[in-house]
């Protein structure tokens, strides 16, 4: 067995041990029932109920001239990656376009879609967000490495090896993306990326050069996409209100709105929100707060419109009320690391 496939096996090894020792399941008829108050800032039934997966349109990531990006068609690469994690969640809608002549064209047309649904208060088939973005660099480079001979002892004695020339490459794409929401155009959130991705190659001298390779760029850029994917999910998560409490001695479980119809999952991390009244005392202006007051984990009782959660941790001298919320937070698991170790 070779040590990159003696690796493997014990990687997945140890997948298989951490998997299956995950703490949620939980036996119901053990909780007691227990009394929460209700939150000050409770919202309204409408907006409880009213869980929709919002409309977006994610459009080409701006190359901003770069000749390199624009060779490789490195921001609709972009694009279309965050375009595939979102539809494959249930946290947004992708809207169907017919392809315009040009941006600025569909901008405005889903600015009065936006305007005229606001205004009759029904749904026109608007988008109610854009994602977009742009490259501010883009760079490939190259290092070459002269070939060596080297030793290996034996048992049979030392056997002399020759590792050929290498001529080693890296693409690498910074740039952000944003999102608007319609039809006032509002940033609502922005996020970073900064990623490279290298290939290398054996070569007779440092002459044999390869002076573009749009691939690397692409997959530089497919990088990118996967960088701000989480945070793109963690800002569309759905909010799951909680309403029923229970307790078994110092453990205390909590019964949300988020069901499986929202997305939600056994063991998946959840982080939980109250909305606070903060004043303040030059102004005496009293502003309401979202403030991450601890988090949990899904348990193995769930329906498509509830589920229950286990508390991990509860900030010091915060309390959870029923109208608080809870909203998946998604992050790059254990698995999807190892299978980029093992690529």
């Amino acid at each position: 067995m070779t040590q990159l496939s003696l690796t493997k096996s014990l990687l997945s090894s140890f997948i298989i041990i951490l998997f299956t020792g995950c703490g949620t399941t939980i036996n119901l008829t053990h909780y007691t029932p227990l009394s929460i108050k209700k939150a000050k800032n409770i919202p309204s039934t409408k907006k409880m109920l009213n869980n929709f997966s919002p409309k977006v349109i994610v459009m080409n990531i701006d190359n901003n001239g770069i000749k390199i990006a624009k060779n490789a068609k490195a921001g609709a690469t972009i694009a279309a990656k965050i375009n595939t994690i979102l539809a494959s969640s249930k946290n947004v809608r992708i809207a169907k376009r017919v392809t315009e002549s040009s941006y600025t064209q569909m901008l405005l047309k889903e600015i009065e879609a936006a305007q005229l649904s606001k205004e009759l208060n029904t749904d026109v088939g608007q988008a109610d967000n854009i994602i977009t973005g742009q490259l501010s660099t883009a760079s490939y480079n190259h290092s070459f490495t002269e070939g060596y001979y080297y030793v290996v002892k034996t048992k049979k004695g030392n056997i002399r090896y020759y590792q050929p020339p290498i001529m080693s490459y890296q693409a690498c794409i910074v740039g952000n993306i944003k999102v608007f929401a319609l039809p006032d155009l509002q940033e609502e959130a922005s996020f970073e990326y900064d990623e490279c991705s290298n290939r290398s190659t054996e070569v007779r001298s440092a002459y044999n050069v390869k002076s573009r390779d749009d691939s690397l760029v692409r997959k530089a850029a497919l990088e990118s996409a996967d960088t701000v994917a989480y945070d793109l999910k963690n800002f569309f998560s759905k909010k799951g209100y909680i309403y029923e409490a229970r307790v078994d001695g110092s453990s205390k479980i909590f019964k949300t709105t988020l069901g499986s119809s929202n997305g939600a999952k056994e063991g998946q991390e959840v982080i939980i929100y109250a909305v606070e009244d903060n004043t303040n005392i030059l102004t005496s202006i009293t502003n309401k707060e979202i403030v991450q007051i601890g988090t949990g984990i899904i348990s193995n009782h769930i329906t498509p419109t509830s589920s229950w959660i286990i508390i991990d941790q509860i900030q010091d001298g915060k309390i959870i009320h029923a109208g608080d919320y809870i909203k998946i937070h998604y992050k790059e698991s254990f698995l999807s690391k190892a299978k980029k170790f093992m690529r």
